[in-house]
């Protein structure tokens, strides 16, 4: 899977429309060829707080962007460019989560397989170390980007996090926490790295901001954020309606 890092200014700008399915929503931009077949790369920038759905289009229509080295009148009326409602965009973009061939699909089962027995080994370490699973209780601090366990009211280790990101029981979603953008920006300083991984490896499940997934996927991605962010362990924190996972970036008891 290839994605574009940046991309040009949106061919058009997003308006309010009237969805069938969805009833009224913000549109969304995309070409023809992702909304007949979404499984395929997708060529957007990340989305934003201010632009949760860019403007996006297929490998196809990325030659032709290519050619001029923008989009104008010669390319434009090649491009097939269609208004959609951000949830028709959203489950389209979820799809395209599948967007790997055999030979990507093996390597990506490898790195899971590899990043899944790096991280057990390190949570055993936590484990015999720390004995996080014992305490008490937890809070986490967003500001300070701290996570702290205590028994008794008394702290007695601290965590410093990054959060990976979190999987909803309600939805059954995954969205990674640079999707999330209610989050402080202390907790997600670093996360980016792992979804330029997934660029720079054609790994769609490390780029998709948010897809169909279960807590076996959610482990997985958070052993292999963790390998890339080189983070000692992952805690999975409870939420409303499913879980928190957090990359635990160094550790240390409280003296």
């Amino acid at each position: 899977m290839t994605e574009s890092t940046s991309t040009p200014t949106p061919v058009v700008a997003a308006t309010e429309l009237h969805c069938d399915t969805h009833g009224p929503s913000a549109g969304a931009y995309l070409c023809d060829h992702l909304l007949q077949q979404p499984v395929q790369a997708w060529h957007c920038n990340p989305p934003t707080a201010e632009e949760p759905c860019p403007d996006a289009w297929c490998d196809a229509c990325e030659r032709l962007f290519q050619q001029e080295g923008e989009w104008n009148e010669k390319n434009e009326g090649q491009v097939n460019i269609r208004l959609v409602c951000q949830h028709c965009y959203q489950n389209a973009r979820a799809a395209s989560v599948q967007a790997m061939d055999d030979e990507v699909k093996a390597l990506w089962v490898d790195t899971v397989t590899v990043c899944h027995q790096a991280l057990a080994t390190r949570q055993g370490r936590l484990t015999e170390a720390y004995g996080l699973s014992t305490h008490e209780r937890f809070d986490y601090d967003q500001a300070s980007a701290t996570l702290t366990f205590s028994s008794g009211g008394v702290p007695v280790v601290v965590a410093d996090v990054e959060f990976i990101g979190s999987l909803s029981n309600t939805s059954g979603t995954w969205r990674w926490s640079w999707a999330n953008f209610s989050l402080h920006p202390q907790v997600v300083g670093r996360i980016s790295a792992v979804r330029q991984y997934g660029l720079d490896n054609g790994f769609a499940p490390l780029v998709v901001p948010q897809w169909k997934a279960d807590v076996v996927d959610a482990w997985e991605l958070a052993g292999v954020a963790a390998y890339v962010l080189e983070a000692q362990g992952v805690y999975r924190a409870p939420t409303d309606n499913g879980y928190l996972f957090m990359a635990l970036m160094g550790i240390r008891k409280v003296v």
